[in-house]
């Protein structure tokens, strides 16, 4: 009876044993499990934000986040206001030729190195602000100067806009208001000519027409796609407040219109006056 006895204590330890370290054995493993688990969801996540990241750094000449943010944190101090009340309408990258970013403060000493970075324009919608900066956003400089003479335009109401070219027109300009209050429009056409008429003339006495050469058309369309034209799409660039007699111009081309005044021109962005300017050239033959 004894020696059964002892059999029976010696089997059943023996199972306890086992069954201890079968347990073990699962515990380690389910820990395992959990460690891979978490490894692999980290690495999931870090693939993901590096994806992220060269997602967004692919992009040609794109505007890199550090720099944006490093910029509207210093105007949302400057102005006291929150950083989204700011939105950046414009930006493209500069060769800065000093390490002040041709921005120097007083009688600051600059560095005469050459500095990559960016120049970007900023609105709350009623002013705009102009920013020199490095190319990582560690150096941020405002244009104090750029500033006094920079309008912010604002959308022209669909109601508003003109009706789209005609199909053999590449630009047109209506001209309105002054001291006579008449309305003018000039289209360049296709082939050259150049018609000026003036809108509510019954008798089309005042219809004038010229002539460029199609290569000057061509040369004048390449220049539009060259000063980025079409990036003032139905943009109004309006007069001061109080201005009066001034004549307003709405500019359309295949891409979009613009509208500005003539007492604001040389606060208008410089791609936008360089367009302006080489229009002025051709449709001074149809005056």
């Amino acid at each position: 009876m004894k020696l059964m006895q002892k059999h029976y204590f010696n089997t059943n330890q023996a199972r306890i044993f086992t069954a201890l370290i079968l347990t073990g054995i699962l515990s380690i493993a389910s820990g395992l499990t959990l460690v891979n688990g978490a490894t692999a969801a980290s690495a999931n996540s870090s693939l993901e934000t590096s994806n992220e990241v060269l997602k967004d750094n692919i992009k040609p000449n794109s505007l890199p986040r550090p720099v944006a943010k490093a910029v509207l944190r210093d105007l949302a101090r400057r102005q006291g206001i929150l950083t989204k009340e700011l939105k950046i309408i414009d930006y493209n990258q500069q060769t800065w030729r000093n390490g002040c970013l041709e921005l120097p403060q007083g009688d600051e000493l600059c560095t005469q190195a050459l500095v990559p970075g960016w120049r970007i324009v900023v609105s709350n919608g009623k002013q705009n602000w102009v920013y020199h900066t490095n190319q990582t956003g560690s150096a941020v400089r405002l244009n104090e100067k750029a500033n006094e003479n920079t309008l912010a335009p604002v959308q022209i109401p669909v109601s508003e806009l003109p009706p789209p070219l005609d199909r053999d027109v590449v630009f047109r300009q209506i001209s309105s208001g002054g001291i006579t209050g008449r309305t003018y429009e000039t289209v360049l056409l296709k082939d050259g000519r150049l018609i000026r008429v003036r809108i509510g003339d019954a008798n089309d006495s005042e219809r004038t027409v010229h002539r460029v050469s199609v290569q000057q058309v061509q040369q004048f369309q390449r220049f539009l796609e060259r000063s980025k034209f079409s990036k003032f799409q139905n943009l109004s660039y309006p007069a001061p407040s109080g201005a009066a007699d001034y004549i307003t111009f709405t500019l359309t081309s295949l891409e979009g219109t613009v509208q500005y005044n003539d007492i604001s021109l040389n606060n208008l962005p410089k791609n936008l006056q360089a367009a302006v300017k080489a229009w002025n050239q051709i449709a001074a033959r149809a005056q």
